[in-house]
């Protein structure tokens, strides 16, 4: 990630390209006032995760989301088992898919 400083004055002169290059540049822009880091334009996802940091939510907590996708995903399975339903594994039907692409590129060459 690329990172910029920009002094007031040049602030002034060219905020919105500024704010397009954090936007679409994914660009850090640290304003400077008398050589000294005083704010920064960055982008929204950048904020965002720092949204979810103050929030607490830590990669640990993400983890732990994890961890209850899969406890969710056992209990998927334990209902289509009583329900006789044949579970299906989304890595092996993608891997199965992917497979078959390949055979079929191996065929047009």
């Amino acid at each position: 990630m690329a990172e910029i400083e920009v002094t007031m004055t040049e602030l002034k002169r060219s905020l919105g390209d500024l704010v397009n290059r954090a936007a679409y540049g994914r660009e850090w822009v640290v304003l400077v006032a008398h050589g000294r880091p005083k704010a920064a334009i960055v982008p929204i996802e950048d904020l965002e995760e720092l949204r979810r940091l103050r929030r607490g939510e830590t990669p640990a907590r993400r983890v732990t989301r994890l961890e209850d996708l899969d406890a969710l995903r056992e209990r998927i399975r334990r209902r289509w088992e009583a329900e006789g339903v044949e579970p299906v594994d989304s890595a092996d039907v993608i891997r199965e898919m992917r497979e078959e692409r390949a055979d079929e590129l191996a065929r047009v060459r």
